[in-house]
């Protein structure tokens, strides 16, 4: 075989424009009377690394709002990416320092003790270049399919005095001017208008950029022939605005690589889009969005955690987060508060910027006052640290520390795998084949989605778990279930748990598998399929028994081990408890050993 091609989609530019308030204690209309003079005389702002010097902006929209704007960025590997931020970071508190010097504060968007709160919300805009109407049209569309997600994961809430609002994006719960995106079957000029007479009918608005993904960009923004992402709510830090420009650069090449492969994205129903967009401004990363069944509408409606669809789209997004050279440390704030809070045990963990302010709060009363906030955003150095990983760690070093190891390992990729064509053409020995018509193994993700069908017999229940127990390596559920919303795992583990005579409880972590609970579990496995063993002890053994059960090595018989529950619990008098269930699944005599 000869290589005859290679392609790889390369990142294109990228121009940020990151929002903040501005705040005039003790004055109604102070704010947009400040922010349109320092306009009119802004201090002098750093360059990037491309040399262009950033610049500042308003918006008739929202004018007690600040934009500082990067113009076009490269964002091709880590130390431009770094360097942008730095340079980004410095901007924000030098216009920060120009709001002091003129009686006023600049604070994160949602500060509720503004005259109107409503002027100062705005947006963080991400405007991608595309070098053709193909990868235009394919860009947006792309985009759109994931709206609820993005807005889930950037969304921010109102915050004050008494802490931060529940709920998802205020912004967009209170915009007039922002509608869900239209699928683009072309971005040829007449098709265009079509979608123009499409918003005039449904949402009496005729303008392409009033959408969460704009595609002809935002003239405002000198970003005309750009694509622009509307969805993200400004954020407090500049990393988690670079974490988002990530996200953006991966999702546009990612669009580059179905375009030269002449591939589309599939159309999701409008009103489904539009229903799963609602609930994630209304809840954020709590939100239960409905899952896409146009092909499958015998079967009930589906429903997904916002947290499971974030993780979903970074798993697709992971080869291009890998050609970006993306770090652990850029993505952090994006994914590990997400992966750690799915345990119900991680009721503090901080999943986005929303949870950091109600953690801040939590830790400190006077955390979110403005004069402590506007002193932040005058530092450069607090504006690119992480204090999302900061507060996390502090919360839970072990699950800080084993969440960062999965992230890295996602960003590493699978091992690359030795050619061993020459050992083989020496050795002559056959390569080991699956049975023929036998299927392979479920994964962890396919034997839960078998699962949540309704009234499923208990047989094909256990085919099913049988299947996922053919896989090599470790088998372990608590990950995947803690993706799905809370009531589908509950769910799923009602159905994986055998009938109470295949049940063992322990009372303390196993030696061996000669123990004698260890034993009646082996034995109710053998002869009924399958059983659990359960613990419930004080929350700090529970590292103990997986220390135990990864020592005592595998099970006698063919008998795999999965683990299903793995978490802590409050009990009487604010006792802190653990759980740790581990499934025991037997072979089909004669099989699967």
């Amino acid at each position: 075989m000869t290589l005859v091609a290679l392609y790889r989609s390369a990142p294109l530019r990228q121009r940020i424009s990151k929002g903040y308030s501005v705040y005039v204690p003790g004055h109604g209309r102070g704010a947009e009377e400040l922010v349109g003079s320092l306009l009119a005389g802004p201090p002098p702002l750093p360059a990037g690394p491309s040399g262009q010097p950033h610049t500042v902006r308003g918006s008739a929209r929202a004018r007690a709002a600040l934009w500082v704007d990067t113009g076009r960025a490269s964002l091709h590997d880590p130390a431009t990416r770094a360097r942008t931020a730095e340079a980004l970071a410095v901007s924000v508190a030098r216009v920060a320092a120009d709001v002091r010097r003129r009686g006023g504060l600049l604070l994160p968007t949602g500060w509720q003790q503004q005259p109107d709160p409503l002027a100062g919300l705005c947006a963080d805009l991400h405007s991608a270049e595309v070098l053709n109407p193909v990868q235009r049209e394919v860009f947006t569309n792309l985009v759109r399919e994931h709206t609820a997600s993005l807005i889930a994961l950037g969304g921010r809430q109102l915050y004050g005095p008494g802490g931060v609002a529940p709920g998802g994006s205020a912004r967009l719960s209170r915009s007039f001017d922002q509608v869900s995106t239209r699928y683009l079957d072309s971005c040829a000029p007449e098709h265009l208008e079509r979608v123009r007479t499409r918003l005039r009918q449904e949402e009496r608005v005729g303008r392409l950029e009033v959408m969460d993904v704009s595609p002809l960009g935002m003239p405002e923004a000198q970003a005309g022939e750009d694509v622009t992402v509307r969805l993200f709510d400004a954020q407090v830090t500049v990393a988690g605005t670079l974490a988002h420009a990530l996200l953006v650069q991966a999702l546009s090449m990612w669009s580059r690589d179905l375009e030269r492969t002449g591939r589309r994205v599939r159309q999701v129903p409008q009103f489904l889009l539009e229903q799963n967009r609602a609930r994630a401004v209304a809840h954020g990363l709590a939100a239960e969005l409905r899952v896409d069944q146009t092909r499958r509408t015998e079967e009930p409606p589906r429903t997904q955690s916002a947290g499971r669809a974030v993780r979903t789209l970074l798993s697709e997004l992971l080869p291009y987060l890998r050609q970006l050279d993306a770090t652990t440390d850029e993505l952090a704030p994006l994914f590990l508060g997400v992966e750690m809070a799915g345990s119900a045990a991680a009721s503090g963990f901080v999943r986005n910027e929303n949870d950091l302010l109600a953690h801040w709060h939590r830790e400190d009363r006077t955390a979110l006052a403005p004069e402590r906030l506007a002193q932040g955003l005058a530092s450069p150095d607090w504006l690119t640290a992480d204090h999302c990983g900061a507060s996390n760690r502090a919360v839970g070093h072990g699950s800080w520390a084993a969440a960062r190891v999965w992230l890295t390992d996602r960003l590493a990729g699978p091992a690359p795998q030795p050619d061993r064509r020459h050992e083989a053409q020496r050795d002559r020995r056959p390569e080991s084949r699956r049975e023929p018509g036998r299927p392979a193994p479920l994964t962890a993700d396919q034997l839960l989605d078998r699962l949540a069908r309704p009234d499923l017999p208990a047989p094909e229940v256990m085919d099913a778990l049988r299947s996922y127990c053919r896989a090599g390596g470790t088998l372990d559920l608590t990950r995947p279930l803690r993706s799905r919303g809370r009531d589908e795992a509950r769910a799923l583990r009602r159905v994986l748990r055998p009938r109470a005579g295949q049940r063992v409880r322990c009372e303390k972590p196993p030696v061996s598998w000669d123990d004698a609970t260890a034993t009646r579990a082996l034995r109710a496995a053998g002869e009924q399929g399958v059983a659990l063993m359960h613990w419930d002890l004080p929350a700090q053994d529970r590292a103990r028994v997986r220390e135990a059960l990864r020592g005592m090595g595998r099970a006698p018989g063919g008998v795999r081990t999965v683990l299903l529950t793995d978490t802590n619990y409050t009990a009487r008098e604010d006792e802190r408890r653990g759980t740790v269930e581990v499934l025991l699944v037997a072979p089909r005599e004669g099989t699967d050993r």
